[in-house]
This record gives structure tokens, sequence and C-alpha cells, in this order.
């Protein structure tokens, strides 16, 4: 048995391979081919001892370090790597150019009669063939945008779209945050640019030609930024108009962020642990509104902050958004009139069910 080379786009015309990334634990944490597998052959602290060998000593010495700390782990590599292979699934070696790294697990395996592939340029190389086809934009699906202000029901929609087998390109889940200032609350960390974009492409090269169901978003989600052909799609793409209740609004808001189930559990973002702790998120983030201060003044500030503290979340909910959301949304809505058509989203299964009849008469037709 031996080893081979394959491009990334090559890599994809495999059908399922294992992909096994052989960079440290720090490394793939921050940017991973989506899918793929951690058997590192440095730990992050012996890749920092043998990088520091290598400044200080020479390629010689470094060489040598690193092969008394990987041969006591050789066995137990190929294990876990055989362990997560699957009948006959081809397995994809890759560090993080296609360097000495991936060779010599790549030539561990073929030491012990299984045939692998090593990628050429390793992540690297991935990455650049991922920003190429975004910077080339050569997908053939028509966006369809769904506008509204906050707590309208889009998210909700989408998801209902998804279950009609519509397709649906949720660019908040992927950023694991809802855009607004309130948007990473419950929700923990967001990806890494880099695999924000990774799971991105994952997505998009599913699609078919036709149509793609997608909410309108700024440049950033949180901390993550939206690539400039997408922005361009989001730009150009037919828009619907989603409306909604103030009433439906601030009790979606608050059943998503801070309310409990009906069972008496918690199923908000912030209910949870110390007893005043939606309190405090909820004046943190308040305070982390651009421009608040002078868009509702101190006095309706402090207003809100007591409602904070007083648990009048509901109150407090609607007074942000009728003085400070809807101002701002209604600005970047009046932008885009008229808009192709506009859905009630108190009730998102019905709107999702509109919008997909509509799409199929008079969206584009691939």
């Amino acid at each position: 048995m031996s080893w081979r080379e394959i491009s990334p786009e090559q890599m994809y015309s495999l059908r399922e391979p294992l992909i096994v990334d052989v960079r440290s634990p720090g490394e793939h944490a921050a940017e991973y081919i989506p899918g793929s597998i951690n058997v590192p052959l440095l730990s992050d602290d012996e890749r920092v001892v043998v990088g520091t060998i290598y400044k200080q000593e020479g390629e010689l010495r470094a060489r040598r370090l690193a092969l008394n700390l990987i041969s006591p782990k050789i066995p137990a590599m190929v294990d876990e790597i055989l362990g997560h292979r699957k009948a006959g699934q081809t397995i994809v070696v890759h560090c993080w150019r296609g360097g000495l790294r991936s060779e010599a697990v790549s030539s561990f395996l073929a030491i012990v009669g299984v045939d692998c592939w090593r990628l050429i340029g390793g992540y690297k190389e991935w990455r650049h063939f991922i920003l190429k086809q975004f910077e080339e934009d050569q997908y053939q699906f028509h966006p369809i945008v769904i506008d509204g202000r906050t707590g309208v029901g889009k998210s909700e929609i989408l998801s209902a779209l998804a279950s009609m087998n519509e397709q649906v390109l949720d660019l908040e889940s992927l950023a694991n945050h809802r855009g607004s200032a309130f948007g990473g609350l419950g929700l923990g960390t967001q990806p890494t640019q880099k695999n924000f974009e990774a799971y991105l492409w994952m997505e998009l090269r599913n699609f078919e030609p036709g149509c793609v169901f997608m909410e309108a978003e700024s440049r950033k989600i949180g901390k993550i930024g939206l690539p400039d052909f997408l922005m361009k799609k989001l730009a150009h793409g037919r828009r619907i108009l989603v409306t909604g209740s103030v009433a439906s609004r601030v009790e979606r808001i608050y059943r998503q962020y801070l309310g409990p189930a009906g069972d008496g559990s918690s199923n908000g973002d912030c209910n949870r642990g110390e007893e005043n702790s939606c309190s405090e998120l909820l004046i943190d983030a308040v305070k982390r509104l651009v421009n608040i201060k002078e868009r509702l003044g101190a006095k309706r500030l402090a207003e809100l902050e007591e409602l904070a503290k007083d648990r009048q979340y509901r109150t407090a909910i609607e007074l942000l958004l009728i003085h400070y959301y809807d101002p701002l949304y209604d600005k970047q809505i009046k932008q885009h009139e008229p808009y192709e058509l506009t859905v009630d989203g108190d009730d998102t299964t019905a709107a999702a069910t509109t919008i997909a009849n509509w799409s199929r008469t008079a969206a584009y037709k691939s």
C-alpha cells in the first residue's frame, strides 16, 4: 500500500472521505475543514517546543526532537484513525500546508497496509480553494430575502420553510448569533470567521439552481463578517416583508430570550443560574447598543434600566422595540420598498406557506 496526493477540488469527488487533520488541537479549533477529525501528531505544547528549537538550534535538531516525541504515539494514532473509518471509506490526511506532518502520518498508514490520500497544500490550499469559489460566485441560485422589524418571526419562518423542503440559508444559525446586541445571549461562543466561511461554503455547494430563502442581514452578524459576494446577493435579491403586532413581537422575544417554558422549566437564554442574571445581562446588552442614549434620551434609558432591575421584562422589551429598534429597522425597510410580498408573522406557519406558494408561481423558475 502507498499514499497518493489529491487536490481540494478532487477530494470532493470522493464519496464521504474520512478527512484526518494531524495539526495540533489549537490549530484545528481555530480553523478546520468541516467534517474532519483531529488526530494530532504533536500537542499544542509540543508544537511550541519544536518550533522554538527550530528557531534557536536549527532544523535538524528540531526534527530529531519531533521524532522522539512522535515515535511512541504512532501505533495509537493509526488505531485511532482506523477506529473512525467506516468500511470502504477513503482516508485523506492533511496538515497546515501539505508538509512533513501529513507526509509522516500518510507514511505510517502506508507501512501498516492502509491506502490513503494526502491533501495537496493542506488546509492552507483548501482555504484558498473556497475563497476562490466565493470570489468567482458561480452559485446559480436566486436569493429571496425575508425582511422585517425585530421579533416578527423571520427566523421561525425560515425554519418552517426548511421543514417544507424549501432551500434555506440560515446565516444567523451558521454564525451562532441572532444579529442584534442581544443576539449572543445564551448561545455560547461564535465560530471563528474561517470556520463560519467553511460551513457557509458547505451549505452553498448543496443548493440546486432555484430559489434560496435567507434573512436580511447587515455586513456583520455579531463578530462574523459576511463575504462580499453574499452581500451582493442580499442587496439584489427579491424581497418579502414580514409584519407583526407589537404584542406578538414582545411575547416572541420574551419567550426566546427570557421566558420560562409552560412546564415551569426555563427555555429562555438568561433565565438560568443566578437570580438576577437576566436583569444584569439585559442591562449589559442595553449599554452596548449603539447611540442608545442619544435615541432614547437619558430619562427613558434610566426607565429602561429600572424596568430590567424590577424584572418587568415585557415592558422593557416593548420600550426598546418602539423607541429604539423600530426606527432603525424602518429606515432600512423604507429603502427597499416596494416589497413583492407582505405577510403577517403573527402566524409564522401560515406566513411560510404563503411565501412558499408565492415563490412557486411568482418567483424565479429554473
